[in-house]
């Protein structure tokens, strides 16, 4: 028997797609999620979280005596920590020799201008500079050969050379010379040191971000089949990275020698991991292709307060060396994170 009721119509696959509520995001794509803001942004602030509790709980850390001792101190570090960072961005991973090319610059600084003077003990470390970063650069970039080996070797030679020919003196500046001078001077409360290092950092950031050669260098770290294939010279690339971190290292071995107007083969020890540790922390990848100058500048902000703190605490160096190591394997480890979850 026929009726005239109605025949509910089956709602089409688009329809049901459509009517079906969103699923929430679960805990693994939560989790990513976090990681990769803390890769990009946490620097900032776990820096402004890490400088306000220690202004709070750590008695005199606030002063303006320490605050300015901090960065002072740091400023050498920091300087060829923004100058390595182009050479992680270009997915070298580090350049290990930065500990020769400190000493061996403030060495030569100090005593070439106790000889012949201080214009020319510059140019000297310029040309060493030169040397150290165009031989690494070539070997790595023509050659393909292993950045750390590399880097390595040139440390015990830079450092075996340099013992050689210094036999192991303290080097002094006279009391009144530039480096002293230099080490002295303040522009109010501010040391020179520091304006040495923002003026770096700028520099620096502006050739890595708003130059071809910067754009390169990310592309290569990146990925350097598809650089190479758009004709760019990347050997070039890698050398002008190292050549930068090699001139930086340069300056910052003169800021070093400034601070007590003295120089020895062994003042630089530790630089290399002190340097990556602000480098990574500050959010650039140990895989290469991201990162910024302005954030190794955090990075080192945030290494330098956390180990004032520990010092103002009262720990000792091994217990500073415990924390930069495992704060390294920290940031190490979000970044292998965000990659992963990028990728995915």
């Amino acid at each position: 028997m026929m009726t005239d009721e109605p025949v509910a119509e089956t709602p089409s696959p688009d329809q049901a797609a459509a009517t079906t509520p969103a699923a929430e995001p679960g805990i693994e794509e939560r989790a990513v999620t976090v990681t990769e803001w803390m890769a990009d942004r946490g620097i900032f602030i776990f820096t402004a979280l890490l400088i306000l509790a220690a202004a709070v709980f750590i008695d005199g850390f606030a002063s303006l005596t320490n605050i300015t001792d901090v960065f002072n101190r740091a400023a050498p570090i920091g300087i060829v920590a923004v100058g390595m960072t182009f050479v992680v961005i270009s997915a070298n991973y580090l350049d290990l020799s930065v500990v020769a090319q400190v000493a061996t610059s403030a060495v030569v600084l100090i005593a070439v201008s106790n000889e012949y003077g201080f214009v020319l003990a510059i140019l000297a470390a310029i040309v060493i500079a030169l040397v150290y970063g165009f031989v690494n650069g070539v070997a790595v970039g023509v050659f393909k050969a292993n950045a750390v080996i590399v880097t390595l070797s040139t440390t015990f030679i830079g450092l075996g050379l340099l013992r050689w020919v210094s036999g192991g003196s303290i080097y002094f500046g006279p009391p009144d010379g530039p480096v002293r001078v230099f080490g002295s001077t303040r522009l109010g409360p501010i040391p020179l040191s520091m304006i040495v290092l923002v003026a770096m950092t700028l520099l620096l950031s502006f050739v890595l971000n708003r130059t071809t050669f910067g754009f390169l260098v990310k592309a290569y770290g990146s990925n350097r089949e598809a650089t190479r294939l758009t004709g760019a010279n990347t050997a070039m690339v890698v050398i002008g990275a190292f050549v930068i971190t090699a001139l930086a290292a340069m300056v910052g071995g003169f800021v070093l020698a400034a601070f007590s107007n003295t120089a020895v083969s062994s003042m630089s020890t530790g630089f290399d991991f002190r340097a990556l540790a602000a480098i990574i922390v500050g959010g650039t990848s140990v895989f290469g292709g991201r990162g910024s100058v302005m954030r190794t500048l955090l990075g080192v902000v945030f290494v330098s307060v956390l180990t004032n703190i520990m010092v103002l605490s009262g720990l000792g160096f091994g217990m500073q060396q415990m924390a930069i190591g495992l704060l390294i394997v920290a940031a190490v480890s979000v970044d292998a994170l965000a990659r992963k979850a990028g990728t995915s």
